[in-house]
């Protein structure tokens, strides 16, 4: 269904930095593979090369203090020629300006909240900090119970247990507190700490990955999810309202006070029943409903059970696709848009900060 990805194919993009008023050359520019360890910084001729192995669709980040983010699609497949980017002052950026109003004394009222969604509860939180709290602002629309978070400046995420510190542009965040329902997009770049090359570091890093979206997403392209310990089912999710079932996609909306029922309604399905290739790059997953994912050779965490009161043998999540589209996949783990695939149960839970891999993450074996 889908080719190995080739891990000594290399391409190299270049291309130059300037202020879109003046047109003045922008040094020291950060420029970086979204989600990736990948980045260098422009040039004082706002000139930069930045050479990656990342195959596909992905996202090449510019961020500089006092600029807004810009982000430009890049496909490997396609060719890419020199790159003429430019930024715009936040300054001229007045509608922004303007509407971006925040809450005084922000972090104080709602920063445990912010670090639960953003990060993760416990133990996803652990030896995990954000190390400049002060660039977070937050609003509160007391209409719809939804809090909305921004920063003007690069979040710098502290993650011993990982031996990363993060780098994380953060474009949106919001949770709806009546439908349970969180969603952040940004641009994180790694960076590893002192500690990276360390046994215990390696180990959990890799404990994180096993299970996770990324490793389905992997193992989904190469069509080997049985193989990996992947169990994939169809459900259909549905809630009662004046005594008739509603069928639910993540899309509806309802509220905690609506209980979900749902059913199986087929066995183990393979990968190429909901996968297919696309082209020699690229797999497609698309699937109605939901797909229940199980992971059969992990259990989740005591405190993931006591929470979400369950014993499940594996870890147990659900997948919708919002759009109703395919759901593009690469090689190492990529997928396009990621805005349009929701998680629900333990990926729900776990795939916060505190648990986040880079995309070019390799998977090593350590006793």
């Amino acid at each position: 269904m889908m080719g190995a990805f080739p891990l000594y194919a290399q391409t190299t993009i270049k291309g130059k930095v300037v202020d879109k008023e003046t047109n003045a050359p922008i040094d020291n520019v950060s420029v970086y593979i979204s989600n990736s360890s990948n980045g260098t910084r422009s040039d004082a001729a706002g000139n930069f090369t930045l050479t990656t192995r990342s195959q596909g669709q992905f996202e090449l980040v510019f961020s500089m203090m006092g600029y807004t983010i810009k982000m430009v699609p890049v496909n490997t497949s396609q060719p890419i020629g020199f790159l003429n980017v430019a930024l715009s002052s936040k300054s001229n950026d007045l509608p922004e300006v303007v509407l971006r109003t925040y809450i005084k004394d922000g972090w104080k009222v709602w920063g445990k909240q912010f670090l639960n969604q953003f990060i993760g509860s416990y133990p996803l939180s652990a030896d995990c900090k954000i190390l400049n709290p002060e660039v977070i602002h937050f609003q509160f629309k007391k209409l719809d119970s939804v809090l909305i978070a921004f920063a003007n400046e690069t979040i710098l995420v502290e993650n011993k247990k990982l031996g990363y510190l993060l780098h994380y542009d953060l474009s949106e965040f919001k949770y709806d507190f009546i439908n349970g329902l969180i969603f952040f997009q940004g641009y994180p770049l790694f960076e590893d700490l002192k500690n990276s090359e360390s046994k215990k570091v390696l180990k959990k890093r890799m404990e994180i990955y096993e299970g996770s979206v990324m490793h389905f997403m992997r193992s989904l392209y190469t069509n080997k999810l049985r193989e990996n310990n992947f169990e994939i089912r169809q459900m259909v999710k549905t809630i009662n309202i004046g005594g008739k079932p509603i069928i639910i996609d993540g899309n509806t909306k309802y509220d905690n006070s609506h209980k979900v029922s749902f059913e199986l309604t087929s066995g183990l399905l393979s990968a190429d029943s909901v996968a297919y290739g696309e082209n020699e790059n690229t797999a497609a997953l698309f699937f109605k409903n939901f797909l229940q994912v199980t992971y059969t050779k992990k259990v989740p965490p005591p405190y993931y059970s006591r929470s979400y009161n369950t014993n499940s043998q594996g870890i147990v999540s659900e997948i919708t696709l919002i759009n109703k589209k395919p759901l593009f996949v690469y090689s190492n783990g990529t997928y396009y848009e990621p805005t349009s695939l929701l998680l629900s149960g333990y990926w729900g839970w776990s795939e916060k900060i505190g648990y986040l891999l880079p995309f070019d993450f390799t998977p090593v074996k350590y006793k």
